[in-house]
Formats: C-alpha cells, sequence, structure tokens
C-alpha cells in the first residue's frame, strides 16, 4: 500500500464496468471524504453488482448490496447509493476496525449465514481480493493481510480462502484449512521466511492428499507448509532463506489442478492449522 492509485488499471477497469463507467471520480471523492480506500470501495462495488451490470444497481442505485428493513434498500440515484455505501464502509473500517478484507468480510458476507443457503459467501474474500489487483492494489486502511511472512507465489492470485467452502471435490461443505495460491507448472515455491526443513515427501495416508508437501518450522513454533507440488528441491534438516526455492509447483495429491496449497500451523506440525493471511505481507519480492 503506498497511497496511490494506478491510473491506468483503474481507468481501464472502471470504463468497462456498466453503471460505474463515469463514477470513478465519484468513488474516490467520497472515499477519500469517509477516510477509506477507493480501490477497496470499487472493488466491493463491483462484486456486488456484477461488474455493474446487476439488477439491484440498475434498478435500485444500490451499489453495496445495502439492506434494510425491507430488504435491498433502493435510492434515488447511484450517486447517492454511492454515498450510503461510503458511509457503511467507514463505519465498519474506520469505526468497527475491519482492517482486513477477510474481517470486513466477515461482517459483509458472513460464512453459513441463513439468507447465503449456497454458501456462496465463501467467495466473497478471494473475489474481492481479485477486484483489487485488477484495480492496481491497496492503498490505505484495509489490507490483504499483514506479517512479516513473504508470499511463497510471485504476484499472487487467491484461488480459495480460508474457512469454510464447498470441497472442489467431493462438492460438501467443509473446512479449508490454508488458502489456495495460482500457478502453474513449473513455477518456482519459495519460502516464505527463513527456517529449517522438517517435512519433504509425498506422505501416506491421511496426509497423502497433500501430495508432495514441505513443511518449514520457524521461530516459535511456526510452521508453513506447501502443499500439491510437483517437485521438491529442498531436503529434511536443510535450512532455507527467506524466497529460497523450496519445490514447484504441481497438482499432485488431492488435486483438481495446478495451484498451492499454502498453511500455517502453530505449536506443532499438522496440528493448530490457522488463517495464513494473518502471517502473510502484502506483496512477495523476486
Amino acid at each position: 500500500m503506498d497511497g496511490e492509485i494506478n491510473q491506468g488499471l483503474w481507468e481501464g477497469r472502471m470504463d468497462t464496468s456498466g453503471v460505474f463507467s463515469t463514477k470513478g471520480n465519484l468513488i474516490i471523492e467520497i472515499a477519500t471524504r469517509q477516510g477509506i480506500d477507493p480501490v477497496l470501495m470499487a472493488a466491493i462495488a463491483l462484486h456486488e453488482t456484477t461488474n455493474g451490470t446487476s439488477r439491484a444497481v440498475v434498478t435500485k442505485n444500490n451499489p453495496g448490496g445495502l439492506m434494510g428493513s425491507n430488504g435491498l434498500m433502493t435510492f434515488s440515484t447511484l450517486d447517492e447509493g454511492l454515498e450510503a455505501m461510503g458511509r457503511t464502509l467507514h463505519n465498519r473500517i474506520i469505526k468497527d476496525g475491519l482492517v482486513t478484507i477477510e474481517d470486513l468480510g466477515s461482517v459483509y458476507a458472513p460464512i453459513g449465514a441463513e439468507n447465503d443457503p449456497a454458501n456462496l459467501n465463501t467467495h466473497w474474500v478471494p473475489n474481492i481480493t481479485t477486484f483489487v489487483s485488477s484495480l492496481g492494489g491497496l492503498t490505505m486502511n484495509c489490507t490483504v493481510q499483514s506479517g512479516d511472512f513473504v508470499q511463497p507465489v510471485p504476484n499472487v492470485t487467491i484461488n480459495s480462502n480460508y474457512g469454510l467452502r464447498i470441497h472442489p471435490i467431493t462438492g460438501k461443505v467443509r473446512a479449508h484449512e490454508g488458502v489456495d495460491l495460482a500457478c502453474s507448472r513449473p513455477d518456482s515455491i519459495y519460502a516464505a521466511k527463513d527456517g529449517v526443513v522438517v517435512f519433504a515427501k509425498f506422505p501416506d495416508a491421511p496426509l497423502h492428499t497433500y501430495g508432495n508437501i514441505v513443511v518449514i518450522q520457524h521461530e516459535n513454533n511456526v510452521y508453513s507448509a506447501y502443499a500439491h507440488l510437483s517437485g521438491i528441491s529442498v531436503e529434511v534438516g536443510q535450512e532455507v532463506r527467506q524466497l529460497e526455492v523450496i519445490g514447484q509447483c504441481g497438482t499432485t495429491g488431492g488435486s483438481t489442478g495446478d495451484h498451492l496449497h499454502f498453511e500455517i500451523h502453530v505449536g506443532s506440525m499438522f496440528k493448530n492449522r490457522v488463517n495464513p493471511m494473518t502471517y502473510l505481507s502484502k506483496e512477495t519480492k523476486e
């Protein structure tokens, strides 16, 4: 986050976004007035309205999926709807302190909500993250993630976030205990932080669904795990530096296609899996 909007990406994206094609400057003005990130506001609006084309935004001038006592709120103009959306995001981010996309999603699109029987809310965080990336990245206040680990895949796109989701193989709702990061063979996978390799192989059941997996132990008994690798480039006992190549992207184990499944374990290996996004820093350097 450097406080600057990537004007080229911003204008190119907004110009092709339905009712928002002439509202880019207004979104920036409202967000600035409310002390929130215009990129985040635009990303949420694009997601909630299917790129500015949904019935809600076309007929009700509601760009943020805002709900009232009688259901989806209606505004007299799109400008009015954007103002209301800006105030709502200010309350959630500034007043309530929801300063990560994941935290914001827990309120904006809670997983398991009664009004979401198809569990579509599981896609909110990764979709918002993708829209943010297409607009050039966040500029202030809200973050994708924070910490002293770096992304193990450069220029990362999150395909599936941590939390409940519909399993791509079984079709059942279950906990996803890591994040899936987009990559393709033979892309290199990098160590997220300095540490010692403590696991590097294709494991037996019940861990076989990981496929080829490398686990690195870091200080304070924190472990990072890198699964579905097509190849492993390190050995158990080897000390690795942050951004050292530890393997190659793949689809081994229980996987439907090339990607990196990344986990953080706290306390002991393969035990207490926590949300990796609270550990990862926003960018990866090559």
